[in-house]
């Protein structure tokens, strides 16, 4: 992945996709707004694990699809900044090949720098060296005053193979957001 700006990471063509996917008002799944607490994450995870057996998807894909949608909704509990109500998690897809997963929640400045340089040594690494550093993040309990010291990051881009897109925008002159998109395939 090489940074195009300052402010996103990834492969600039994926928040295109994205883009012209989602304005296709049939394409858009699911759309959840406000905060996110433990009961709204077991709903969303429930109304996806039931959707996407409703739509045959295969098992590897499903359990991706899930492990990526847990790991997003862990860090917009925890993590996301106030205003809570600027929290949002959606999924929009082509119904056929993959889903795509958005969310967006406030951040401080200290939690974008550490998303960004977290996200420039995930991105310098090939899918091997991303297991390593995940399997000794997790046996050493290397932790960070942000969280889990990057393994969800990590698991995002695995298990999306890579296909992560991550901007960071102005709301106003003292808020800014994170939008994560990541495409997940579901064949």
């Amino acid at each position: 992945m090489s940074m195009a700006n300052p402010s996103e990471i990834g492969a600039r063509p994926l928040r295109s996709d994205y883009d012209l996917e989602a304005a296709t008002t049939n394409n858009r799944e699911f759309q959840w707004q406000g905060p996110i607490e433990e009961c709204s994450t077991d709903h969303i995870i429930q109304w996806m694990e039931n959707r996407l057996t409703e739509i045959d998807a295969g098992s590897l894909q499903k359990k991706r699809i899930l492990r990526v949608a847990i790991e997003i909704l862990q860090n917009l509990h925890h993590h996301a900044k106030s205003p809570k109500a600027d929290v949002s998690f959606e999924i929009v897809s082509d119904h056929a090949s993959h889903w795509w997963i958005r969310s967006e929640n406030p951040v401080s400045r200290q939690q974008e720098n550490y998303i960004k340089e977290t996200l420039k040594a995930l991105s310098d690494s090939d899918p091997n060296q991303l297991r390593a550093i995940q399997r000794n993040k997790i046996a050493y309990e290397a932790r960070s005053e942000h969280g889990g010291a990057g393994v969800g990051l990590n698991e995002m881009i695995r298990k999306s193979l890579g296909q992560v897109y991550v901007e960071f925008t102005n709301v106003n002159s003292s808020q800014r957001h994170v939008i994560f998109l990541t495409k997940l395939e579901l064949t």
